[in-house]
């Protein structure tokens, strides 16, 4: 009886969150119907554990992933660019990228239509969970996408 109902595709369901709201999807990002994770100006802090938005959590939260994850990074102002990138170091288990775009800590979401960080994220979301061959150039190969664009700096594992 949900107004839902026949609208939400339960095999392409994603967690992510901006900045304290990393922690919450992190925490979500073990439940076995997640099919990827966004980090957006988020990390968990390198020494001892982190405590935000209600939460405490440190890196051993990161081996419960199981699906591809995405860090989105305003460079090295971004308040969360040594947590995210220390994550990103310690992520082997699964497929992992993490692209950085020197705006600081919340990049381009402020611009219209998220500007082109929130194009980053979509394009992740289009190859994660519908399967985009064109979406996937944007991260994979040699010569993809995001790898062209002298405004980012993408770093993956196990994605190519």
């Amino acid at each position: 009886d949900s107004d839902y109902y026949g609208l939400i595709d339960p095999s392409a369901i994603a967690v992510s969150g901006f900045s304290c709201g990393g922690l919450q999807a992190l925490f979500s990002a073990g439940d076995p119907r997640v099919k990827t994770v966004v980090m957006m100006n988020s990390g968990l802090f390198p020494e001892g554990p982190t405590t935000m938005a209600g939460m405490t959590a440190d890196k051993s939260l990161l081996q419960k992933l199981h699906t591809p994850i995405l860090y989105v990074l305003g460079g090295d102002t971004d308040i969360a660019y040594t947590a995210g990138m220390d994550d990103f170091a310690r992520v082997e288990h699964v497929s992992a990228a993490v692209a950085n775009i020197n705006k600081g800590h919340g990049g381009t979401y402020w611009e219209r239509n998220g500007g082109p960080a929130a194009q980053v994220v979509v394009n992740w979301l289009n190859w994660q969970l519908r399967d985009s061959a064109e979406a996937r150039r944007y991260f994979a190969g040699d010569d993809c996408g995001l790898c062209r664009d002298a405004a980012w700096r993408l770093e993956k594992k196990h994605l190519d």
